[in-house]
């Protein structure tokens, strides 16, 4: 092969790469419903969709700059090129590799229950432009399938630009064999306040709250649900009951309703903030968090309290004995919330829980810490925001409580 064919292969590959990252990124955004933010969902998906190019663009340069083809890469060095190279491999990990590489970290926490009970929590999925392809949630389901867990927690942020059908998108969840509990963050019920355009016409097909119902999730708002030992998959209106009352649906069935009494390990209560302008949303969020706190206060199993924000942790009580378990995600407000409780000695690191020290890599403030209203636990998480790049792996916490 001649330079100038091989200069024209080279320029007609480099053509193709670059009319296949800007066309199938915007064909991405389109479905993604980004509304007014289509050039910067467009730039991330460039971005995250060139990571796929990198191994390409590594032999393009090196047969350029091998054979002189170009006076601009001729003039760099061995050592700049081998740079390159390096850079468009970390490119590649941290976009491609990495986020695939899921595992599990195993943690114990102390709640004087009377039976031990194992759960995995899932923490920022953020399911849309970068997560949430088919063989991520596979994946996610079969690890989540293969645990001896009793129950799955799930911190919420499920959302990150997702597509319009969000039930197909997330269908695969309903191969999950174990009862999943859930609340939404913020960021969900924006998407939820966004599902409709001014002039009425739906932005996406199906709501987070309708998805749930239809993948058999117990979406817990701002309500308390026994969680017994080995309970069995059933839906919302099976398990999200009042802690006050405890009622089975069947009234004639007296020794079932005592067996799952007996049966009842902890309290999970859901606490779910949110944020709104409207001062009447605001007073009626403020009451139903009165209310839910008197019934955390009055519960006589211990309590494990789903939350998505980690400032949750101010209105709770700081009499409760045993401590309520508050279990979070770590997403940057979380991690910049706890970093200036540490500097006010308002909450601390586990001293028995040493191993969860390491979890502090990469700046994420993750594991289990002490405060005077609860023992709080941040999960690690799944998912990707922002850039696409992803610098830890993504975790599955299973927390053993006893």
């Amino acid at each position: 092969m001649t330079d100038p064919a091989l200069h024209t292969l080279i320029t007609t590959t480099s053509a193709a790469l670059l009319a296949y990252i800007a066309l199938w990124s915007g064909l991405q955004t389109f479905n993604a419903n980004p509304t007014k933010r289509f050039i910067r969902i467009w730039v991330k998906l460039a971005l995250y969709y060139a990571a796929y190019t990198m191994p390409v663009w590594a032999i393009l340069l090196i047969m350029a700059w091998s054979q002189n083809l170009m006076p601009m890469l001729a003039q760099l060095s061995l050592p700049a090129v081998l740079m390159a190279i390096l850079m468009m491999g970390l490119y590649f990990y941290t976009v491609i590799v990495q986020p695939n590489r899921l595992r599990l970290e195993h943690h114990s926490i102390d709640l004087d229950l009377s039976t031990p009970l194992k759960v995995a929590v899932l923490a920022d999925l953020r399911i849309g432009i970068y997560g949430g392809k088919p063989r991520h949630i596979r994946k996610l389901v079969s690890t989540i399938n293969a645990l001896s867990a009793d129950a799955i927690l799930i911190t919420g942020d499920w959302l990150y630009y997702p597509s319009a059908d969000l039930v197909g998108q997330l269908m695969l969840f309903k191969g999950v064999n174990k009862p999943v509990y859930t609340v939404m963050s913020t960021s969900d019920l924006r998407y939820q306040s966004m599902n409709t355009t001014k002039q009425g016409q739906p932005l996406l097909e199906d709501t987070l709250a309708s998805t749930f119902d239809v993948l058999d999730i117990n979406y817990i708002d701002q309500q308390c649900t026994s969680l017994p030992l080995k309970c069995a998959r059933a839906t919302n209106e099976q398990l999200v009951v009042n802690q006050s009352t405890y009622r089975t649906n069947n009234q004639d069935s007296v020794e079932q309703e005592n067996s799952n009494t007996n049966s009842l390990v902890a309290v999970l209560c859901g606490w779910q903030d949110v944020s709104n302008q409207s001062t009447d949303i605001e007073t009626s969020e403020a009451t139903d968090k009165a209310m839910l706190g008197t019934e955390i206060a009055n519960a006589t199993s211990p309590v494990i309290i789903l939350a998505s924000r980690f400032d949750s942790i101010s209105d709770l009580p700081k009499s409760l004995q045993p401590r309520p378990l508050l279990i979070t995600g770590a997403a940057k407000a979380i991690q910049k919330n706890i970093l200036l409780a540490q500097k006010q000695n308002d909450i601390r690191r586990s001293s028995e829980q040493s191993a969860l020290l390491y979890n502090s890599r990469m700046g994420k403030q993750r594991g289990l810490y002490q405060h005077a209203s609860a023992q709080i636990f941040v999960s690690s998480g799944i998912g990707t925001r922002g850039l696409p790049f992803r610098f830890y792996r993504p975790t599955i916490d299973v927390l053993t409580i006893r």
